[in-house]
């Protein structure tokens, strides 16, 4: 099978690695061609053919418009594979010179008018599948590669770690509110880089909290600092179906989040706490300890294998398959 898949954008967040992570598990048994930013090549197998398109120009330019087409000519796939809004308004135009079979995975909760009106799609979540309208629905969990974690030395206190970009939704800021009333000794973690980053160390600085919390920026061994960490949070506004939730099935103690979707399907209730309740949760589970522990265990246990991304790319092969079977 020949497999097409398009991403829009230059920022590499967890969406977009998901996406790169897709299309090297399918490389492994089916041809992929990748098109997308110059960002996106080098984290590309060399079994992924790469070819970049210019994210900065308007879907409404004919140049890109023509290059786009001339592309997927060139290529000739058995299936298309479109990531963002962008590029599904431009494909609605294309598909009145082209009969290839497309099909949208949405990846967040934001309802968009680009999303209504397909032929296929895939949610990641129950709680996404809401913001889709379309002829046939896929739900799909996302996946991710996994990686033997090293123990590394973080801190001799009661470590806690977050990852996530540094923005608004990632509720970063009533984290760090909410443990400046932890009354134990702990170390906040929070890995992620993002335009927060400058009121996230004044808010820090404001608290007078310097040495329990740091902001690492990116990292490329997240999975060490969760395997080490006594505690992995999620104080998300609002998640698709969170990556890093997935990280911590694979590599944390313990994961508490907010009830935000992904979460709200995979994690029991006693992991899920209410954002106002985010100081007596962290406080709940520190009094607690084996308890929490041992819920996430069940946790881990039910969904660690069907998190890895070779099974993703499977599910995916079966719902391709199935489109093209119907063309």
């Amino acid at each position: 099978m020949k497999i097409m898949q398009i991403l829009h954008g230059c920022n590499v967040g967890g969406m977009e690695m998901f996406c790169i992570n897709l299309a090297n598990a399918l490389s492994v048994q089916h041809e992929v061609v990748f098109l997308g930013s110059v960002v996106f090549e080098k984290y590309l197998s060399e079994q992924v053919i790469f070819q970049s398109i210019d994210i900065k120009k308007s879907r409404n330019n004919p140049f890109f418009f023509i290059k786009l087409y001339r592309q997927i000519k060139q290529y000739n796939p058995d299936i298309i594979h479109i990531h963002k809004q962008k590029t599904i308004k431009t494909l609605k135009r294309l598909s009145y010179f082209l009969s290839i079979p497309q099909v949208v995975t949405k990846h967040d909760m934001q309802k968009k008018k680009a999303f209504y009106n397909l032929d296929y799609a895939v949610s990641i979540s129950d709680e996404v599948k809401k913001t889709i309208r379309a002829k046939k629905i896929f739900n799909i969990y996302n996946g991710i590669p996994y990686i033997k974690p090293k123990k590394i030395d973080i801190s001799e206190k009661f470590n806690i770690v977050a990852v996530g970009g540094l923005r608004k939704v990632k509720g970063f800021d009533e984290l760090i509110k909410s443990v400046s009333f932890l009354p134990f000794d702990f170390h906040l973690s929070i890995i992620g880089e993002g335009e927060e980053r400058g009121s996230l160390e004044e808010l820090i600085s404001n608290l007078n909290i310097s040495d329990k919390i740091s902001l690492l920026g990116f990292k490329s061994n997240i999975q060490d600092y969760l395997f080490s960490a006594d505690l992995q949070i999620i104080s998300s506004l609002s998640e698709g179906f969170s990556l890093t939730m997935i990280e911590g099935v694979f590599y944390s103690k313990i994961l508490i989040s907010t009830r935000v979707s992904g979460c709200n399907e995979i994690l029991s209730q006693n992991l899920l706490f209410d954002r106002k309740d985010m100081v007596s949760k962290m406080m709940d589970v520190y009094e607690n300890y084996d308890t929490y522990k041992k819920d996430f265990f069940k946790v881990k246990n039910k969904y660690k294998e069907g998190f890895n991304i070779k099974v993703c790319a499977d599910n995916y092969i079966s719902v391709f398959k199935s489109i093209i079977s119907e063309k």
